[in-house]
C-alpha cells in the first residue's frame, strides 16, 4: 500500500518483470565479480545467523567484565573476542541449521520451536 491508501500498481508492476526479478543487488554483483559467494538471510530471523549469538556473548563477557570507562573497553572488547571458544561457536552453528531444517520443512511457531529444541543431540 502507498501512504495514502492506495494500492501502488506501477510499483507491482516493475517488480514483478522478469527482469527486475533477476537484477541482484550491488553487493552480490560486485561479490561475484571477485568470486565470492553471498548469502543474505531473511529478515528479522536472526536464530539463522549464528554470529548474533557470538555478538551475544562477547556484549554479555564485556558488561561483566567493564568498568564502562573507554579505556576499560578497549581492554575489555578484544579479550571477550577471543575468549569465545571455538566450540560455542561451532553450538551456535549447528543450532542455525537446526532452525534452517525446521524452516525448510514448514514449521513454525512452538512446534518449530520444539523441533529445534527436541532434536538437538541428532
Amino acid at each position: 500500500m502507498c501512504k495514502d491508501g492506495k494500492a501502488c500498481y506501477a510499483r507491482n508492476v516493475m517488480a514483478n518483470q522478469p527482469d527486475f526479478k533477476a537484477q541482484r543487488y550491488l553487493l552480490e554483483e560486485l561479490l561475484a565479480e571477485h568470486g565470492h559467494l553471498s548469502i543474505f538471510y531473511p529478515k528479522f530471523h536472526c536464530e539463522l545467523d549464528y554470529i548474533e549469538n557470538f555478538w551475544a556473548v562477547v556484549k554479555r563477557h564485556t558488561r561483566d567484565n567493564c568498568d564502562y570507562t573507554f579505556p576499560g573497553l578497549c581492554n575489555v572488547v578484544p579479550r571477550a573476542l577471543t575468549d569465545v571458544l571455538v566450540v560455542e561457536i561451532h553450538w551456535y552453528v549447528r543450532r542455525a541449521f537446526r532452525y534452517m531444517d525446521v524452516y525448510r520443512i514448514g514449521l513454525t511457531g512452538k512446534v518449530g520451536e520444539f523441533a529445534v529444541k527436541k532434536y538437538r543431540s541428532h
